[in-house]
């Protein structure tokens, strides 16, 4: 996969975490480019947005949606959790998951 595809799956989670905090019309384009793999062109299309229109608000949206992860870090802590009870569900001695029910706890 190109860098472009890995920054779209990205963007895309991105976007399930944060969509809400953006505005309509960045929503939207970031939606049909990232989710949809739509162009700039059928997105300018599709919204009455020039193409430039829409490749500004597809990078601020983008832009918002890395500034929101870098200062809230939703994703980063879900990952870990999820890495957390992966450990778990592994798990049969009773002490090892005391450490990692410790380690969630830590987790915020």
């Amino acid at each position: 996969m190109n860098g472009n595809g890995m920054k779209n799956i990205k963007n895309s989670i991105l976007l399930d975490f944060y969509g809400d905090l953006l505005t309509e019309k960045q929503y939207e384009a970031v939606n049909l480019h990232c989710n949809e793999d739509y162009s700039l062109a059928e997105i300018s299309e599709q919204t009455g947005i020039t193409r430039q229109g829409v490749l500004e608000s597809i990078k601020k949206g983008v832009d918002n949606l890395a500034y929101f992860e870098e200062k809230l870090k939703l994703h980063e802590k879900s990952v870990k959790r999820d890495e957390i009870l992966s450990k778990i569900s592994d798990m049969t001695d009773e002490e090892s998951i005391k450490e990692l029910l410790n380690e969630i706890r830590g987790v915020n």
